[in-house]
């Protein structure tokens, strides 16, 4: 009620309405309607101790707002090591003493700069809450003069989130910060991975014209066997076949046959040596060392894996998440590391209270374009959520509406919403709804701690029906 009257109060003096313009009765009617509905009508930290720090790699500027609002100092700089966080420390414990007032500090999300101190000043029980990028980069033409340093923009960040009922995010604990750190870095390995093979596969063209003719995948244990010894037409020609084809059947697998086949057809382009190819030492050597990376990356992904697995497994990671990684990983088209990746982005599930604010953590919310009598019918998703989430959200739609090698769908209900989303609309667009629809279902298992049971919608309805709670 004090927090309705107060709002009440800032919004009168604000627009200098007198008791005159605005009867009594109506003010207090306004008032008992405000705080039945309990509707925030103060900013969440108008009345506190707010510290607005922004970060750079090695030195960050705080900025520091007592609770009426006035700069308490000007901005000062702090270097990033143990001298300068302390030096902070006691500037904030001189503060609260003096203001009688905890402080709450804010940091712009700066990528890992950010982290340590954020960390730091969690672990001397001081509260602390993360700002996304866009919300204070918001703020900049609130001064119409163009003057823009690190001082105003801490200044800035206490502002913003004082002042402003602006969103805010919490940084999950240090085991679930693990887990999305080897995540993404497996990914980013992967995407290394992948731009070296397209690099070697080009390169094949040059030095080993055929070669994806007869390997249909230039990067199975054969065919690098092969490249690793002879890169090119011109050093097959000096090769041993039947000793190259024993070598290739034990790595591969496969039967001898099988591998005197596959040579005899590279030694039928390697005839031709002279006039196809193009006969270079470095690109040979060059080729050598693209094989050699990706061996070396592809180690490192198993590497990170079985860190991954040992990560969960051991008694320091929460079972809770424990839990919900099982519950991803049991349905169908979701993976081990797609379920875990998932988990580690979305951190304390807890505070998604609808489906609409899960599929807007993963930037699948449509953008809303509306102005006057203008509607813009263009709508597109908003991308401004997590990216790794929504690039594993589109890896599980795809293979949501596959089929099986027995041409069973991996998910009959939502192969059958796509193909019905394709008949009007275009497959990106369709895809696009899958991974919305991906998300309710993750959502409601998180939400309900069941596993996911895959039923159609006529089964699903009378299944509500007969069991309204559920």
């Amino acid at each position: 009620m004090i927090r309705c009257l107060a709002g009440w109060v800032t919004f009168l003096g604000a627009t200098r309405i007198t008791c005159k313009a605005v009867p009594h009765s109506c003010v207090v009617d306004a008032l008992i309607y405000a705080c039945r509905k309990e509707v925030p009508l103060l900013p969440q930290f108008l009345h506190d101790f707010v510290v607005g720090i922004d970060v750079a790699s090695e030195f960050s500027y705080v900025a520091m707002l007592a609770p009426d609002g006035q700069l308490i100092r000007k901005p000062f700089r702090i270097d990033h090591n143990p001298a300068g966080f302390q030096h902070l420390l006691n500037i904030l414990k001189i503060e609260e003493e003096r203001l009688n007032s905890r402080p709450i500090f804010f940091v712009e999300s700066t990528g890992i700069y950010h982290l340590p101190l954020f960390f730091f000043l969690r672990s001397n029980d001081l509260k602390g809450f993360v700002l996304n990028p866009l919300c204070v980069h918001s703020t900049k033409n609130f001064d119409i003069r163009k003057v823009k340093n690190d001082k105003k923009d801490a200044v800035a960040i206490a502002e913003l989130a004082k002042t402003k009922d602006v969103k805010v995010s919490l940084v999950p604990d240090i085991p679930i910060l693990s887990l999305r750190m080897l995540t993404r870095e497996y990914f980013a390995l992967a995407d290394n991975l992948t731009d070296c093979k397209l690099r070697l596969s080009n390169d094949l063209y040059l030095l080993f014209p055929g070669f994806r003719e007869v390997f249909k995948n230039p990067f199975s244990a054969g065919a690098l066997t092969i490249l690793k010894e002879y890169p090119s037409l011109q050093s097959l020609q000096t090769a041993d076949l039947p000793k190259l084809a024993s070598t290739v059947s034990k790595v591969a697998r496969r039967s001898y046959g099988w591998a005197e086949s596959k040579l005899r057809k590279l030694f039928e382009y390697a005839v031709m040596a002279e006039s196809m190819g193009l006969a270079s030492m470095a690109l040979e050597e060059k080729l050598r060392i693209q094989i050699q990376t990706i061996e070396n990356l592809e180690a490192a992904m198993a590497k990170i894996e079985s860190n991954i697995r040992q990560h969960i497994q051991s008694d320091s990671f929460p079972k809770e998440f424990r839990n919900h990684i099982d519950l991803l990983d049991a349905m169908p088209g979701i993976g081990f590391l797609s379920a875990v990746t998932l988990i580690a982005e979305i951190g304390d599930f807890s505070l998604f209270k609808s489906p609409k604010a899960f599929a807007a953590f993963f930037g699948v919310d449509p953008t809303v374009k509306e102005s006057g009598k203008f509607k813009g019918d263009r709508i597109h998703m908003s991308k401004r959520g997590t990216r790794l989430g929504r690039r594993i959200l589109f890896t599980i739609a795809m293979a949501s509406i596959r089929k099986t090698k027995t041409r069973a769908p991996i998910n009959p209900v939502l192969k059958a919403y796509y193909e019905a989303k394709t008949v009007g609309k275009k497959k990106k667009v369709a895809l696009g709804a899958v991974m919305h629809k991906v998300l309710h279902y993750i959502f409601a298992v998180l939400r309900d701690q069941k596993p996911y049971e895959c039923r159609l919608p006529e089964d699903h309805r009378l299944h509500h029906m007969a069991n309204p709670a559920a």
